[in-house]
């Protein structure tokens, strides 16, 4: 029994030792210190730079080390990046002991990238003093955003002052991202009456899309042909970052003796007819009642006789 505990402890300490060792060497090796992108967040169709610092904490100089960016991962599908002016793989003879190293790329994004954060796998093969090759794996994170373009305009409609409208405002997204949780908001006026909340959610808008969404407002007697709408939109782009935009939306009103005179509506003549059919049941009836007090004239007269 006692031979059994032994044999179980020494296969436990070996076990430990080789786990140890193993973590000594992970954290004893060439590796990545640090990586700066510049600018962080990539347009698409725009280029930016990729600073990598390798470090070589080992207690021997590294030869001929070797840092490249895979944008074709098997297996994966291809990252919407390529090299610019550059090579995906940049090498330097040799990093000292304890010391480190700049590697530098320039690349591009895609004219048609999505936005989003992608990973991108580096490879570091370099040389010990004994003349092995050795290599490490590694991820950096790559943005690609650009701000959101948002333009809001309006629907072709009628509004009439005096009576309830229909507005509809149109939100066109006319940028190379996507944008998610937008709301707007509509401030009130001196000349007008907002019948639908003041506040909307409106939702996501992608990229080269739009989106609608209609009003309920009054117009007063007394508001001027044209009158300034205030809208504010609120929004996030992919990196949730929130953006405020505050428009002014332009409305043309009309009288509706205006809207008449240019043509933009018909007169109604409902008024009239139903008036005219009013009247003529009016007559009709007239016409009955006197009809039969003739008829019952009549038909007394003829009894006297």
């Amino acid at each position: 029994m006692k031979n059994k505990i032994l044999i179980s402890t020494l296969v436990l300490a070996v076990f430990l030792s080789l786990a140890v060792l193993a973590s000594l060497q992970l954290v004893s090796a060439v590796s990545v210190k640090s990586v700066n992108v510049n600018p962080s967040e990539i347009v698409p169709g725009e280029t930016a730079t990729i600073e990598i610092i390798v470090e070589n904490p080992l207690d021997e100089d590294v030869t001929d080390v070797s840092v490249s960016l895979n944008f074709n991962p098997q297996g994966l599908p291809e990252l919407p990046f390529a090299p610019y002016d550059s090579s995906n793989e940049q090498t330097v003879d040799k990093i000292k002991e304890d010391r480190s190293k700049t590697f530098d790329f320039e690349i591009i994004a895609l004219n048609n990238a999505e936005s989003g954060v992608y990973k991108i796998p580096i490879a570091i093969v370099y040389y010990d003093a004994q003349g092995t090759e050795k290599e490490r794996s590694s991820l950096i994170s790559l943005t690609i955003n650009s701000a959101p373009i948002l333009d809001l305009g309006t629907e072709d409609s009628l509004l009439l002052k005096g009576q309830n409208n229909e507005l509809t405002l149109k939100i066109i997204n006319k940028g190379l991202s996507d944008v998610k949780f937008l709301e707007m908001e509509i401030s009130s006026g001196n000349y007008y009456s907002l019948l639908s909340p003041s506040k909307i959610y409106v939702g996501d808008v992608d990229k080269d899309d739009f989106e609608t969404e209609t009003l309920k407002i009054f117009f007063k007697e007394n508001s001027p042909s044209t009158i300034n709408l205030p809208v504010k939109l609120v929004y996030k782009d992919i990196t949730n970052k929130e953006y405020e935009e505050d428009f002014s939306v332009s409305l043309k009103t009309y009288s509706k003796e205006q809207a008449l005179q240019l043509g933009l509506t018909q007169r109604s003549y409902t008024s009239y007819i139903v008036g005219g059919v009013i009247l003529l049941i009016v007559i009709y009836i007239i016409y009955r009642i006197i009809k039969k007090r003739r008829l019952k004239k009549k038909t007394a007269s003829l009894e006297t006789k």
